[in-house]
């Protein structure tokens, strides 16, 4: 579903609910360093947004690890998104929401 050049999931109701896009772990390289700014833009809006994480024990407490997410409200479960980078920046990435 992804490419080098892009990330794409479906948004779970957790994600909706809470207002995040989770990033899988082995996506990180494609965004910027976690806690950097960085413009995301969907339509006619951009936003700064940054790859934050937060402590997780869903595996068990003897395997603690990261979850890496961005903050975005206007999701609902089912959505399929799609990240992708400009190429008039580093720091510049479109988000595209294909719904259901």
């Amino acid at each position: 579903m992804s490419s080098k050049n892009s990330y794409s999931r479906r948004i779970s109701s957790k994600e909706a609910e809470e207002g995040f896009i989770f990033i899988l772990k082995n996506k990180l390289s494609f965004f910027p360093e976690l806690g950097e700014k960085f413009v995301l833009t969907n339509n006619d809006s951009s936003r700064e947004v940054i790859v934050d994480s937060y402590p997780c024990t869903c595996r068990g407490p003897e395997r603690p690890h990261e979850h890496y997410f961005i903050r975005f409200e206007e999701l609902e479960s089912g959505d399929k998104i799609e990240i992708t980078k400009t190429n008039s920046s580093e720091s510049n990435y479109f988000l595209k929401i294909y719904k259901l």
